[in-house]
């Protein structure tokens, strides 16, 4: 398993508002993306900075297809900056929604 931070500068024009409208766009989207185990859309409005964590299913193919260069120009079109990206092995995950904890085997 894989986790995925992207995130952008917001422009100062946005506001909370615009920001969760984009958000709301591009969620059904992401529902259509089989890799795709969760998107968890994050903002921090003090700081001007949106985005999302992503939890992939695979090594991180997915992760690198979905993220390519049409995707950082979509995010430039919207927001008008660069996204940031950092990926990380999820190997272990306490899951209290779920009421278990899981082991996930290494990537490679």
């Amino acid at each position: 398993m894989l986790i995925e931070i992207v995130t952008f500068d917001l422009p100062p024009e946005m506001d909370r508002d615009a920001v969760m409208e984009a958000y709301r766009t591009v969620a059904p989207k992401w529902r259509q993306v089989p890799e795709l185990t969760r998107k968890s859309f994050i903002l921090d409005e003090d700081r001007r900075i949106g985005g999302a964590v992503y939890t992939w299913s695979d090594d991180g193919t997915a992760a690198a297809h979905w993220h390519g260069e049409d995707r950082k120009a979509s995010v430039r079109a919207i927001y008008g900056s660069d996204p940031r990206i950092e990926r990380f092995e999820m190997p272990r995950v306490a899951d209290n929604a779920a009421g278990e904890t899981v082991e996930y085997p290494p990537l490679r």
